[in-house]
């Protein structure tokens, strides 16, 4: 695998010949100041840079070089257990492995005889003993400490061992405190003359309970002599959790008693991300084409780079321009020009406005050259507003300049954000060249660029082939959910996005020439995406309604033909996709549309041969989603603005009123509890007269409440008390808007 595809892979540099920035110079730097502490010296050295600003490539490179240069019997640890899934503590992340390296020190110590008995007797040494203890104790660790013991590298058989040995007797055999144990440890270390060098990334990703483990951890846990630590982390991002999690005053004030030396991550310079950026679209060309570039395509991308490449501020922004485009490119090279591409990756990077207002504005102007429709004049004073104030955004004067937006953005007269007129004639000349170039401008190609559009308005039956092959294969999905999701947010020629064009071809007559394996992927991720997709929607129009997608009948011209192949095989697919699919609330809406087709709940059954599982499955998969239900998966609704209602109709017809009742008398038994369950089971309305609104329909959910009355006297109640004002102010419009219609 070569290096661009490595950096495609993983964004952070692992190897020096990765570097681009210089990292490796600093970091060798950094490496000998921290050698100039000195192996008795204990510190926290912070590295301080933004988000994407390459912290973790420097602290690969630092780990290369701390090891190069290192003391004897100095250990670099990298430590990262919020990444890893596991659940692991930070404390025993750390501690653990130091254990293992302590055990294997204090084995090589030991006489030939010595060695021989411990290893027959498969125990730890007792150091190793004493800090497993201590991490026990200080991990809040509830496991039995056998098991805890069998995570250490390289003694597989501890846990068997321990196991052997009751827990009880081994905690006996000395009881000591924390204090005394952390004494014990360190007199070791310094005894055994260890040093350790302790690198911490990643933590402006921390939640504010996870910052507070790493206080915990530097500050006391594991404050032992010879101990290094090298944090990494966005100042203000961390500060923030730390704030939140310790409830502190001044995040940053406490964080400095922490770190003793900081050190800012420079900047990269931006001719420097100026010239990665280039060199991977030239690199991107290349590879497509197999060919390298013409001088008009290099001097066309220079002009892109240099106006609109100014404003990268980091080496992640890079990256994901280049990934980006490198995701796109290769599926439409032939409809597009790759600098005008690159133009629009730029701008949706760091400027997301104006790469919007640019689709709208070519989408218009496809109307009006076509001469299909007009845009009104307030209508163009609306754009050309917005437009001011997206080109404000930039820094550079070049990049602010509508003369030089024009370039790539027909149609646009004027100076700087002095614009004179939008929607301007162009020649027939500048048409053809456009044309014949696929460029940007051209009405024939524009579409391309924002949702690999074809003229006919159809995807090719090749894409259809391509996402059901990759559907079928496990190693794939993830790219194709990225794919389907990605559609999303790009529209097709109409006003509708591409995600609905795919989902109006998947018709049963393409389904049914479909393998069941192929069908199965393409289910699975409405399974685990439905949710996701329904929120996309939902940031593109607040007022979206699942109703509005037709989601649910794909999957079921997908189970179907499922079923039709294994039907046993199919149903055990499917109730673990109930059961385990991450779009919970999508499942469950489903899960009702079928009980409505079956006339097991509502009052529009359907006939029997329309009808995808026979009441048997269907009950089947009821029961087992009502357990899921039970395990209190529901509390992150109640923070979700208008998904609540439509939820809590689908769990009564799933598992009944009274557990749907139960659940709400058990969290609203706080007033403000109370009133956010009111707020999130408001209803989406729409009136000719007032437009969209959410209204509290009082007497639809009053039962959930223990009737009208009880509802209106503990509203009032808590009225009466002024408690939580502005909650009770928006119940209060709710329910009167709700008797405006």
């Amino acid at each position: 695998m070569s290096d661009i595809e490595v950096m495609r892979l993983d964004q952070s540099v692992t190897r020096p010949e990765q570097d681009r920035y210089g990292f490796r110079y600093v970091a060798a730097q950094l490496a000998q100041s921290i050698q100039a502490i000195g192996r008795e010296g204990s510190a926290v050295i912070g590295i301080e840079g933004v988000w994407g600003s390459g912290k973790t490539s420097l602290l690969n490179l630092l780990h290369t070089e701390l090891d190069k240069q290192k003391e004897d019997n100095t250990f670099v640890l990298n430590i990262s257990p919020w990444l890893d899934g596991s659940g692991t503590s930070l404390v025993e992340s750390l501690l653990i492995p130091l254990a293992g390296i302590i055990a294997a020190e204090e084995e090589r110590l030991l006489s030939p005889e010595d060695r021989e008995s411990l290893e027959k007797k498969k125990i730890l040494t007792r150091t190793a003993r004493t800090l497993m203890e201590y991490t026990r104790a200080t991990a809040r660790h509830l496991a039995p400490l056998a098991q805890t013991a069998a995570m250490i590298p390289g003694v597989p058989d501890a846990s068997g061992a321990l196991d052997a040995l009751s827990e009880s007797q081994w905690l006996k055999e000395k009881e000591k405190t924390t204090t005394q144990m952390r004494t014990e440890i360190a007199e070791k270390i310094v005894g055994m003359d260890l040093s350790f060098i302790i690198l911490l990334d990643d933590l402006d990703r921390l939640e504010p309970a996870q910052a507070v483990e790493v206080v915990r951890l530097v500050k006391s846990v594991a404050d032992f002599p010879r101990f290094r630590y090298i944090l990494c982390y966005d100042k203000s991002v961390l500060a923030l959790a730390i704030k939140k999690g310790l409830g502190v005053e001044d995040g940053e004030l406490y964080l400095q008693k922490i770190v003793q030396i900081s050190f800012s991550l420079p900047r990269p310079e931006s001719f420097d991300l100026r010239r990665e950026f280039f060199s991977g679209v030239v690199g991107l060309y290349e590879t497509v084409n197999g060919e390298l570039p013409d001088e008009e395509f290099i001097n066309d991308l220079n002009r892109v780079t240099d106006i609109y490449g100014a404003a990268l501020k980091t080496p992640r922004e890079v990256h994901l321009s280049l990934n980006n485009l490198r995701f796109r490119y290769s599926g439409i090279r032939d409809y597009v020009y790759l600098p005008d591409l690159s133009f629009l990756q730029l701008i949706r990077t760091t400027n997301p406005g104006l790469y919007d207002w640019t689709e709208e504005y070519l989408t218009e102007r496809a109307i009006v050259e076509s001469g299909d429709g007009s845009v009104s004049e307030e209508e163009q004073k609306l754009l050309t507003l917005n437009l001011v104030e997206c080109l404000s955004r930039f820094r550079s004067s070049e990049a602010k300049s509508v003369t030089s937006l024009k370039n790539w953005v027909p149609g646009i007269t004027g100076y700087k954000a002095n614009i004179q007129q939008l929607f301007a004639q162009t020649s027939d000349e500048d048409k053809a060249l456009m044309t014949a170039n696929r460029r940007l401008g051209s009405t024939a190609y524009w579409r391309y660029y924002f949702a690999f559009s074809s003229p006919q308005n159809i995807l090719p039956p090749a894409y259809f082939d391509e996402l059901f092959r990759k559907s079928s294969n496990l190693e794939e999905y993830p790219a194709m959910a990225r794919e389907l999701l990605a559609r999303i947010n790009s529209n097709g020629v109409s006003s509708r996005t591409w995600f609905e064009h795919i989902l109006s071809q998947l018709t049963w007559p393409m389904i049914i020439e479909r393998t069941a394996l192929e069908c199965h992927g393409l289910l699975t991720f409405f399974f685990n995406a439905g949710d996701e997709i329904y929120e996309r929607y939902r940031q593109r129009n607040r007022w979206f309604s699942r109703y509005d997608l037709d989601v649910n009948r794909v999957a079921d011209r997908l189970l179907k033909r499922m079923l039709d192949n294994d039907r046993t095989k199919t149903m055990e697919t499917l109730l673990s996709l109930t059961m385990e699919g991450t779009a919970w609330v999508w499942i469950a809406n489903y899960i009702r549309d079928l009980l409505w087709q079956n006339g097991l709940a509502g009052d529009r059954a359907e006939p029997e041969d329309e009808r995808v599982l026979n009441d048997g499955e269907l009950n089947s998969i009821r029961h087992h989603f009502c357990e899921r239900l039970n395990k209190g998966e529901l509390k992150s609704l109640l923070e979700q603005d208008g998904e609540l209602g439509g939820f809590v109709w689908a769990w009564q017809d799933i598992a009944g009123q009274e557990s749907v009742i139960s659940w709400i008398t058990q969290h609203s038994d706080s007033d403000k509890a109370f009133l956010m369950l009111l707020l999130s089971l408001r209803s989406h309305i729409i009136s000719s007269a007032t437009g969209h609104y959410l209204a509290l329909q009082v007497r639809d959910i009053a039962h959930l409440f223990g009737g009208e009355d009880m509802l209106q006297e503990r509203l009032e109640h808590i009225e009466s008390e002024d408690n939580f004002p502005d909650q009770v102010k928006d119940v209060r419009a709710a329910i009167a808007l709700s008797k405006s219609f």
